[in-house]
């Protein structure tokens, strides 16, 4: 019951930010999606499906969300206004970063990449591609290289 109670927190908070309106509808709409959503979840967690198990202590790595995305947005801005103004092209890429443990088919490995792959895409200038779990490594394309790798370990 905890599990399906947390999913349908998070769900609910995430139909409240999403439709942005205090309406007592949009309340009671929410919390029927957010319901729905969570059995949904609990389905596929009883069953096996996608063995998922998180850390408090991930949530740690919230706070630098915003400060991500305000970064990439500007970052993306202003490639695109050299593109218009001067005919820059922009250059993205491939980057690899290390990511230590990534390997394991325990729940909390596959959490952890769950989470990670995540964080990686929040921001808008890049997204997790793939683990490599032998190497310790996942792969990350950026539409525009930074000179930081980006960071998406949920790890403190």
């Amino acid at each position: 019951m905890a599990f399906w109670l947390a999913w349908w927190a998070v769900c609910f908070g995430l139909w409240l930010l999403l439709v942005f309106k205090t309406e007592r509808l949009e309340f009671a709409a929410g919390a029927v999606a957010a319901a729905f959503a969570a059995t949904a979840a609990e389905l596929v967690r009883s069953r096996g499906y996608a063995p998922f198990a998180a850390e408090a202590g991930w949530l740690r790595a919230l706070p630098r969300l915003p400060r991500a995305v305000l970064t990439d947005c500007a970052l993306l801005a202003g490639a695109v206004w050299r593109r218009l103004v001067r005919g820059q092209p922009i250059e993205g890429g491939f980057r690899v970063v290390h990511f230590e443990d990534c390997g394991g088919d325990d729940p909390r490995s596959e959490g952890r990449r769950a989470v990670a792959k995540w964080l990686g895409g929040v921001a808008p200038n890049t997204y997790v591609v793939g683990f490599d779990e032998e190497r310790d490594i996942v792969l990350v394309h950026q539409l525009v290289l930074t000179d930081r790798p980006p960071d998406v370990d949920p790890r403190p």
